[in-house]
């Protein structure tokens, strides 16, 4: 699941100023465009709770990705800029019910393990990521037309995912570590053994329950927004930078995305150990750190060689944040595991939502690498509220 969602999102990447060119739109208006994949999932999001309650959350990614397979091909035959935004709107909404959905599956996966696990399977999202980006890096490079290149990949997606339902855990969602511990507690007050069932009052309706996990998950959703800044600035513009700012060509220019996933890659493989060992707020302050030191690379550095190793940076340094986010979402005290990862995958497509328009703006004003700037105030701004995460720092 995680393989086939991150093949599907970073395969265009590369073909971004191919889009641009044969659209006629200026860096503000593709933002634009892009823009509507965030506000896509912010609609679509908040019944992934529901969806999971009823279904299981395996089932929903799977049905996303369907969706996320057969939308992609439509990209390529949008014939100006309202039917590139409708596609990227479609795009977005299935992306956002995959993403809620596997990681509460992945959670759900990482409890029965008893370590961590999460870090790993965002680097298998990686590994997708940095497959879709070298097949569109070369796909550019071979002029291979745009439909061939992302019907290919769609079909890809959709046998993917069918196969991992093949794999997924039977039976419902269990509740998570929040709901047993709040149970236990409660037949302690009551005097009674802990295999003695007691009487409860009837949970609240899902839906409510989700929303209930706004507030108390407001630092983690804020921390989300700062996360998925640096990350998105990278992904979407990396390409656009290095073909305007270091006059790549077209074979080389997708080459800064492809480093930077790959990086993530390798972050991600390693990044549970290190969790383990450290705890998750030193890994997401140092992580911020790092991706703020990358940008300044991107930015200073005069070379084309330079730029591409400030997007290895970015990648290394923001790789776990968002598989730390979603551990500590789905371990607050308080919190259901699933309601917890809907939530921050929600909230955290705000941060989705205003980057690619604002990075835009600036872009056509004073050029791409100021716009770039917007990334690493968010990785330093990450870095420095990464205290926050306290309450759900315990091992797995």
């Amino acid at each position: 699941m995680f393989v086939a969602n991150g093949v599907a999102l970073t395969t265009v990447l590369p073909r971004l100023p191919e889009i641009k060119a044969d659209l006629g739109l200026t860096n503000a208006a593709l933002g634009l465009a892009l823009a509507a994949a965030p506000f896509g999932s912010l609609g679509a999001v908040p019944l992934t709770g529901r969806l999971i309650a009823r279904v299981g959350s395996a089932p929903v990614a799977v049905g996303a990705g369907l969706v996320l397979g057969f939308a992609l091909p439509l990209v390529a035959v949008a014939p100006g800029w309202v039917a590139l935004a409708a596609t990227y709107l479609v795009l977005g909404a299935a992306d956002g019910v995959m993403d809620a959905a596997m990681n509460a599956h992945g959670l759900r996966v990482q409890q029965a393990y008893r370590r961590s696990l999460i870090n790993g399977m965002h680097g298998l999202w990686s590994v997708g990521a940095a497959s879709g980006a070298a097949i569109g890096t070369a796909a550019a490079a071979l002029r291979v037309p745009l439909t061939l290149h992302l019907a290919t990949v769609g079909a890809v997606v959709v046998v993917a995912a069918l196969a991992a339902a093949a794999w997924r855990l039977r039976g419902p969602d269990p509740h998570d570590l929040a709901d047993d511990t709040t149970e236990a507690t409660a037949k302690a007050a009551a005097g009674v053994s802990p295999d003695e069932d007691i009487a409860a009052p009837a949970p609240p309706p899902a839906g409510s329950r989700v929303w209930a996990a706004v507030r108390p998950l407001a630092w983690v959703g804020l921390l989300g927004i700062l996360a998925g800044i640096p990350e998105d600035v990278a992904n979407t513009w990396s390409t656009l930078y290095l073909a305007e700012e270091r006059s790549a060509p077209a074979g080389l220019a997708g080459l800064g995305y492809t480093v930077f996933a790959a990086s993530m890659m390798v972050s991600r493989f390693t990044a549970d150990r290190v969790s383990d060992r450290l705890g998750t707020v030193t890994v997401a302050r140092v992580g911020g750190l790092v991706a703020f030191a990358g940008y300044v690379v991107v930015l200073v550095s005069p070379w084309f060689a330079g730029s591409v190793a400030g997007f290895a940076l970015i990648g290394l340094g923001i790789a776990p944040a968002f598989p730390t986010l979603f551990h500590a979402s789905g371990h607050w005290p308080g919190v259901r595991s699933g309601d917890g990862v809907t939530v921050l995958s929600w909230v955290a497509r705000f941060g989705f939502l205003v980057t690619p328009p604002m990075v835009g703006i600036v872009a056509d004003s004073a050029g791409i690498g100021a716009g770039l700037t917007i990334g690493a105030a968010a990785a330093l701004a990450y870095a420095l509220l990464a205290g926050r995460l306290a309450p759900a720092a315990a091992p797995v």
